[in-house]
């Protein structure tokens, strides 16, 4: 099962939040019927998203869109507590280049579940680096010094291993001092490549900063699935106007409700119009 595992530095000045997505990753891409490109991409995405909605918001939702000019359009992550996650992608089986265009920038809206509140920023994403547009996004709107690496490798059938990612942030009463040792672990090796020669993300941000004291505090699992039912088609179908609902009733007929996530098919009649909302599942 993939999950993310936390740490904390001994001196308590920075967390270390790793994922291993691959399970997930697999199920999203396959789903979407995605080509290569489209799969690192997206993989690194869903991965990033959901390790920064659990460093800063682990109670709402977050969502980030990748806008670019390129072949493959718009891709969406959709980030729910859990971390739970889906996303879709305009054009997943895009192939050629550019894969992304060169106007490249991250759209990060955070939802609050609490009180309805939502939040929105945008980041350029220069060369269509996920890590660094979500690094700079956390650096400009969240002030948090943080460093984020992203991985997706795929075997010779295009079908992914392994994906995962490492999000290190600096915590209040950081010192430089504490900023250099962190950064002098970085400096010996990139978690990607340690990912891609065979480590697992795990034993990769281990592998980095075992000289730190790392204490383990706590594991969350990352789940991949929608959020879409049959009682949110049927509430999306009542939203029609009274004209078209009236027809609908008077013809006997189905209103059809596709799930822009996942692809599911949802058929509303009225009598699922007529029944009670606790009742449709």
């Amino acid at each position: 099962m993939d999950h993310i595992k936390r740490w904390m530095t001994g001196s308590g000045r920075f967390r270390i939040l790793v994922a291993d997505s691959s399970d997930s990753i697999r199920a999203a891409t396959e789903r979407l019927q995605a080509s290569p490109a489209v799969t690192d991409i997206f993989g690194r995405l869903l991965t990033g998203t959901a390790l920064m909605q659990l460093a800063q918001s682990p109670v709402d939702r977050v969502q980030c869109a990748l806008e670019h000019d390129g072949h493959a359009g718009q891709f969406l992550a959709d980030v729910w507590p859990g971390p739970r996650v889906r996303g879709r992608v305009a054009v997943p089986g895009a192939v050629g280049e550019p894969i992304l265009g060169m106007d490249c920038q991250i759209s990060v809206s955070r939802h609050a579940m609490r009180t309805g509140r939502m939040f929105q920023s945008h980041v350029p994403a220069p060369g269509g680096c996920v890590a660094d547009a979500l690094q700079r996004y956390l650096l400009e709107s969240e002030q948090v010094v943080t460093f984020l690496s992203l991985v997706t490798v795929l075997d010779e059938a295009h079908r992914v291993t392994v994906a995962g990612g490492m999000l290190v942030q600096a915590l209040p009463d950081m010192k430089r001092e504490h900023l250099e040792e962190v950064t002098l672990c970085l400096e010996q090796a990139r978690f990607d490549d340690l990912v891609q020669a065979g480590d697992t993300p795990f034993d990769a941000a281990h592998s980095l900063f075992h000289t730190l004291g790392l204490h383990e505090t706590g594991t969350d699992p990352f789940q991949y699935g929608c959020q879409c039912s049959k009682a949110a088609a049927v509430s999306a179908v009542r939203m029609l106007s009274d004209d078209e609902l009236a027809a609908l009733r008077r013809d006997g007929g189905e209103e059809v409700v596709d799930c822009d996530f996942c692809g599911e098919v949802y058929r509303v009649t009225a009598a699922d119009l007529d029944a009670s909302p606790a009742s449709n599942t």
